[in-house]
């Protein structure tokens, strides 16, 4: 085997080399960010139950829309900014167009830069929204929700990525609206009369409770997809690596063979030289 075709495995070892290192890098960058989100979700899910316990105390008697359904029916789809986390974004995008051609909704709205190119030439997309979440915020999800009313819909339902287990993240279907609200609650309802004074008013608070409530649920989504996405990069970055390693192995194998085949090539043409010499 001729030199060149060593030199050429050489480099392609080193080559692998150095991708092991990125990937073994952005596993450990995915660890880190992890621990720091984990925080976040917890918090945005204790935030969420306590939205849910005052919400269960009110009875609602407004005409909203989030409430009563009325309008048009929307999907909103929670995917993800960045890449290299394997087939998570590209799930969550599949699960939403099956559930599109199954519903048939009015209105799409996209979020993540990622997913975004599979949905932008759906007519039914209202907007896209582009790295806005890297880490989620209650102020990106009030403008989702002012951006449905706005729209006049109704009825939302929410693609995104359920957090399973470290190894399994999942796209799943959360039903925002028609907003039910939880039945059995052991907390005493807020009652008419004296004894609670709304203000402004009753009708303007109701309104703006669940337009709170649908804001918090949205929130409390948007941290469950950005960790299902940090452990399917953490994952995809780990996998990677360990394949890395794989053809660093067999690459050192085939030079070595290389190598050796080489070096019996050029003692053959030694010998076969030194045994002409003694002809002559």
């Amino acid at each position: 085997m001729s030199r060149g075709k060593l030199l050429q495995i050489k480099r392609k070892i080193n080559a692998t080399q150095s991708l092991k290192k990125i990937t073994k890098a952005m596993e450990m960058v995915s660890t880190a960010r992890i621990k720091k989100v984990e925080k976040r979700l917890q918090m945005a899910r204790e935030f969420l139950n306590e939205t849910k316990r005052i919400t269960a105390r009110v009875h609602f008697e407004v005409k909203h829309p989030f409430v009563t359904g009325e309008g048009k029916k929307a999907l909103v789809v929670i995917g993800t900014d960045m890449g290299l986390c394997g087939s998570f974004p590209t799930e969550i995008a599949k699960k939403a167009i099956y559930l599109d051609k199954k519903e048939n909704f009015d209105q799409l709205y996209i979020v993540g830069a990622k997913i975004a190119p599979i949905f932008r030439s759906n007519p039914k997309v209202v907007r896209i929204y582009e790295h806005v979440y890297e880490t989620p915020t209650f102020d990106f999800t009030k403008t989702l929700i002012n951006d449905l009313l706005a729209n006049g819909v109704g009825t939302v339902k929410v693609v995104y990525g359920k957090f399973k287990n470290k190894l399994a993240q999942i796209p799943d279907v959360y039903v925002l609206t028609p907003i039910k609200v939880e039945e059995g609650s052991k907390e005493e309802p807020f009652e008419k009369g004296d004894r609670y004074e709304f203000e402004p008013t009753e009708e303007s608070f109701q309104n703006a409770l669940v337009e709170f409530y649908a804001s918090s649920v949205l929130y409390a989504l948007a941290f469950e997809t950005k960790i299902s996405e940090l452990y399917a990069r953490q994952n995809a970055m780990r996998n990677a690596t360990e394949n890395a390693e794989e053809v660093v192995r067999l690459l050192t194998i085939e030079y070595n063979k290389a190598r050796q085949a080489s070096i019996t090539q050029e003692l053959i043409e030694i010998v076969t030289g030194a045994d002409a010499l003694k002809e002559e």
